[in-house]
């Protein structure tokens, strides 16, 4: 029995003798050797620091860190971790407890040293991130201060969390699908709080199914064909929703409509800027209103040098011609840039004063195509034939100071344009409205003083009416 016992004490000592041999070193340096791996770290998280700061400055929309990069912020993070663990260790430990530890020391010291040299990235920080949703948009080279402004203000609401949609309106050509274009390029090239940024054109004739349609098609994926508006909108807000933070730029909204039903989110975080020409529009939709004023002087003239060309300063006789046809232009961007592209190169004074005197005749001639359409839509979609006539007399007056509210009401009635309603109150107040409508849909503007006027623009367009009635 003692031969027994004492052959396993013996075999336990051999144990516990082969886990020493096989596990303890002499702990000869190990102090040293623990402070360079503190070092090794410090080393490592400077070298963190540094890769970081290159790719917060290459990081763009349609970009993402690598997957090794990645990875290798991982590792830091973990030996972070683990080195203090570890030091810990060794300065809580006996000396022959040290021993044990000797071997880890330097395992640890090798991963840092291998960490150290993965950590050499050259300029493959970052790869395409295949999965972004988002379209650079063509814009113009040159931007004019106002519409800068109101890009800025736009974008200032996009990082305002209390405000989750933006109207923008005014009059055709005055800028609007311009500046949102502005906003969306801007969020593309920068580094924003929004995951997918979609951009869609809205038919004029509205449909929730051919929006729904829009709207997928943008972000590449694709939804039922089930002409069931319900199970389409369901599916899209599905989709939206797991997109994350959103920005869903709308440009030419010409009636207002139910997100619902389309399948839009309202407070999922996402972001709804939208275009109309009439501000109407803009607050069925209950969105936060900015409206598009037209360009003031200075901004009218650079535009068109712009768009001219510079050298046309060269030729002083030009230039009090120049100038006239801008004022003519009355700001409206697309005008401006229309008409500066048509001169650009002509140097004969004979054809810049006929220009203008053409333009004075009507100005649609040279713009019939890109502003006419958009005017004469919104002409058309009043419906009512007594607001249209009304619009129609508005022509008549020439006033550049505007005309008086009350008068141009006045006028109206006597002129038979508002029907007998029982009391001339109600009369007025019928006219209160006639004036609201056509001013929310721009085809009157406010110059204040309680006056009211026809932009130059639209005056043509009425007169074309007229000579087709």
């Amino acid at each position: 029995e003692f031969v027994g016992q004492a052959g396993t004490v013996f075999e336990v000592g051999k144990s516990i003798l082969g886990l020493i041999e096989n596990n303890w070193e002499f702990p000869k340096g190990i102090d040293e050797n623990v402070n360079n791996l503190k070092r090794k770290g410090d080393r490592l998280n400077g070298q963190k620091e540094g890769i970081e700061s290159r790719i917060k400055s290459k990081l763009r929309p349609r970009k993402k860190i690598s997957k090794e990069v990645v990875l290798y912020f991982e590792d830091v993070n973990r030996m972070n971790g683990e080195i203090p663990i570890l030091v810990s260790k060794v300065s809580t430990r006996s000396f022959f407890s040290r021993g044990f530890l000797v071997n880890d020391v330097r395992k640890m010291g090798e991963e840092l040293d291998e960490l150290l040299e993965k950590g050499r990235f050259s300029d493959d920080l970052l790869v395409d991130d295949l999965s972004w949703i988002g379209q650079v948009l063509p814009t113009p080279s040159f931007v004019v201060d106002a519409i800068e402004l109101v890009k800025n203000k736009i974008i200032r609401y996009l990082r305002n969390d209390g405000v989750q949609k933006i109207g923008v309106y005014g009059m055709a050509g005055v800028g609007k699908t311009t500046v949102v274009k502005l906003v969306n390029n801007e969020l593309l090239k920068s580094v924003s709080n929004f995951d997918i940024i979609v951009w869609v054109t809205v038919s004029r004739e509205f449909s929730v199914i051919e929006l729904q349609k829009k709207i997928a098609e943008a972000m590449n994926v694709v939804i039922t064909v089930d002409e069931d508006e319900i199970l389409r909108a369901g599916m899209l807000y599905e989709i939206l929703t797991e997109k994350g933070r959103f920005v869903l730029f709308l440009d030419g909204v010409w009636e207002g409509f139910s997100l619902e039903k389309v399948g839009i989110p309202e407070f999922s975080g996402g972001k709804l800027v939208l275009t109309a020409q009439s501000k109407d529009v803009c607050r069925q939709m209950d969105c936060h209103v900015i409206k598009m004023e037209r360009l003031p002087e200075k901004d009218a003239w650079q535009l068109f040098l712009d768009n001219v060309g510079h050298n046309l300063m060269n030729f002083t006789d030009l230039l009090p011609i120049a100038r006239c046809i801008v004022e003519r232009c009355a700001g409206l961007p697309l005008v401006i840039v229309t008409v500066a592209c048509t001169m650009r190169g002509e140097r004969s004074l004979p054809i810049w004063r006929n220009a203008l005197v053409e333009l004075k005749s009507n100005i649609l001639v040279w713009v019939k195509n890109e502003v006419y359409s958009q005017l004469r839509f919104t002409y058309d979609r009043l419906k009512d034939p007594g607001i249209q006539k009304c619009f129609l007399a508005c022509a008549s007056y020439c006033e550049d100071l505007g005309i008086l509210k009350g008068q141009l009401i006045m006028d109206w009635i006597e002129k038979g344009l508002i029907d007998e309603m029982g009391s001339k109150e109600v009369m007025l107040d019928k006219g209160q409205a006639i004036l609201r409508t056509l001013v929310e849909n721009c085809l009157l503007e406010e110059v204040g003083n309680e006056r009211v006027r026809m932009h130059d623009l639209t005056i043509d367009m009425a007169k074309l009416i007229i000579q087709e009635l």
